[in-house]
């Protein structure tokens, strides 16, 4: 009895092991790969971020003046070349990197202002996904919007307080997966 016990617990062991191997080399495959990127114009500065601590390891200035939304765990933190960006966005086709699978999404300008301010709106959806949705909202120098694919939204806002994202050419944008948060 003392031996068959033994071996069940051996066996066990060797279960918990073989699990923490197996999630542990998943986890490696997405590390520093960040959750989203849009484009050839995105430029991460820090993946899978989950602190303010992070963010001034990295070297971001005045980091604890970032608006990080309330509940969100995993972040990344980028910055685009807004000018490559609007003319990919305008192409009608943009490259989507989600965990560095890529995805091609057709997208149109939503026509419902009469203005030019240098804002527009982008929607479309993703090709072959059936369960996608892309709406982009750029300006100059911004960058907000999300993209679904099959259940799971990813965020795309501005981090910087108003002042600061004006004194910059690229300012720090914050992306998210609903999959990080406690409200989606």
């Amino acid at each position: 009895m003392r031996r068959s016990l033994i071996g069940g617990i051996a066996l066990l062991v060797c279960l918990i092991v073989a699990a923490a191997i197996a999630l542990g080399a998943g986890a490696q495959d997405t590390a520093g790969v960040p959750v989203l990127a849009v484009g050839d114009s995105t430029h991460v500065i820090v993946a899978g971020a989950t602190s303010v601590s992070d963010l001034a390891a990295a070297g971001i200035p005045a980091p604890d003046e970032l608006k990080i939304p309330k509940g969100v765990g995993r972040y990344d933190i980028v910055t685009f070349n807004h000018a490559a960006l609007s003319r990919e966005i305008e192409g009608g086709t943009l490259l989507l990197r989600v965990r560095g699978t890529e995805y091609l999404a057709e997208v149109h300008r939503m026509n419902f202002e009469q203005i030019d301010d240098d804002i527009d709106s982008y929607e479309g959806r993703i090709v072959g996904v059936g369960e996608s949705d892309v709406l982009l909202t750029t300006s100059k120098n911004g960058l907000i919007g999300s993209v679904t694919l099959n259940g799971e939204t990813f965020r795309i806002e501005g981090v910087e307080p108003r002042a600061r994202a004006e004194r910059s050419a690229s300012p720090l944008h914050i992306i998210y997966s609903s999959r990080d948060t406690g409200w989606f």
